[in-house]
């Protein structure tokens, strides 16, 4: 009696006869609540950093970013064209961002950013404005997608299913110093690289080493006498 109850018991067999077979009951999956819209986080994360720093969760920002990154949303082509400005940053890039906040309680508005130029290859151009405008310091060169996230027929651009992390290479040719009228050559030219982790018309994410930085749109403009 006690090994017959121990047995596993066993569903009868249909034999031709009116016997019926049990049917385990059906598994019901409840799914998963569904991740926050990237649009949303990015949204999000646009509004967090144009808060002033003491009222700004910085780990908040972290957050969004590395949500951001996970994400992987198809990239946007509107992020590689015209200036961005630096609102947030993390790592050793940081201690530009205290410098700006330094020399904005001394003299007026500082910032610094990227502006890009689509093109065969696209042109990168990084700006730092110091003393409300009266020091401008530019470092321009060349910038291209990294061979995995390239475009097959065109290895210039971001293949059109690309998606965030993206790599650059970048090669800076010149850069200079512009202040009380005068300007300088600055002896800088060389490779580099960066990672665009997220970015869309409102908001970008760089990767480099750096460190980390949030970008905004800017309405900074090039010195004239570059665009001629």
């Amino acid at each position: 009696v006690m090994a017959s109850a121990l047995a596993p018991s066993r569903a009868p067999v249909v034999r031709g006869g009116t016997t019926r077979r049990r049917v385990p009951a059906a598994r019901i999956l409840v799914p998963r609540a569904s991740a926050e819209p990237v649009t949303s986080l990015a949204a999000e994360l646009a509004s967090l950093v144009a808060r002033e720093s003491h009222a700004r969760d910085d780990g908040r920002v972290r957050a969004l970013v590395d949500e951001l990154e996970r994400a992987r949303a198809p990239a946007d082509p509107r992020a590689l064209t015209g200036a961005y400005e630096v609102a947030w940053s993390d790592g050793t890039m940081a201690w530009r961002a205290l410098v700006a906040r330094g020399v904005s309680a001394i003299a007026g508005r500082s910032r610094a950013g990227q502006w890009f130029t689509p093109g065969t290859p696209g042109r990168a151009l990084n700006f730092a404005e110091l003393f409300d405008k009266s020091v401008v310091i530019t470092a321009e060169g060349t910038f291209r997608p990294k061979p995995a996230d390239a475009d097959a027929a065109a290895p210039h651009e971001v293949a059109r299913d690309a998606r965030y992390p993206i790599g650059f290479d970048v090669r800076i040719e010149r850069g200079d110093v512009r202040a009380f009228g005068r300007r300088w050559a600055l002896p800088i030219r060389g490779p580099g690289e960066f990672q665009m982790l997220y970015g869309d018309a409102d908001v970008r994410v760089f990767r480099s080493s750096g460190g980390v930085a949030v970008q905004v749109p800017s309405d900074w403009q090039r010195p004239a006498e570059d665009e001629e």
